[in-house]
């Protein structure tokens, strides 16, 4: 298993000399995808492709039925900020921050304005050079923190 450095950019895990030709591939087939809008992704994974939702998606069973999901509306301004990137054979993981502003309809919760900044971490598993699996998970206590909607417990301390 290789890794960056998360203090590294992800142009320094692209020169790894340990990184075998497909593993690199892999790499920037994931970092590619990453920045293209939900309607070109298709291009790039297998017919039939679902990713697997750990995370917003339980946002989604707490929504009305009639209530939107999460789409490109909902953070129109959305970058994603990699943090690490590791490749192995066919699998690629990353972890990365969502960062933007609540400007739609988020599963049921109103636009709120509000900058947010959200991990996010995924796995990729690539096939005959597409997307064939993934999966993801979200920190979405912290979601929800961020655009208002839980007022519940505190934060906890830093480092904890």
């Amino acid at each position: 298993m290789r890794t960056a450095n998360p203090v590294t950019t992800v142009d320094h895990v692209l020169n790894d000399p340990t990184l075998t030709e497909q593993e690199l591939a892999n790499i920037r087939l994931v970092l590619h995808f990453r920045t293209l809008p939900f309607a070109e992704r298709s291009k790039y994974t297998v017919p039939g492709f679902k990713p697997n939702r750990m995370g917003m998606s339980n946002l989604n069973d707490l929504k009305d039925d009639d209530a939107p999901g999460y789409n490109a509306q909902s953070i129109p301004d959305r970058r994603d900020e990699m943090l690490d990137i590791i490749a192995h054979g066919d699998r690629v993981w990353a972890t990365w921050n969502i960062c933007g502003t609540h400007l739609g309809d988020m599963y049921g919760l109103s636009a709120s304005g509000r900058t947010l900044q959200v991990l996010e971490i995924g796995q990729w598993r690539i096939e005959d050079g597409l997307i064939a699996e993934a999966w993801f998970l979200v920190d979405e206590l912290a979601l929800l923190r961020q655009v208002g909607a839980w007022s519940g417990v505190s934060s906890p301390a830093p480092g904890r």
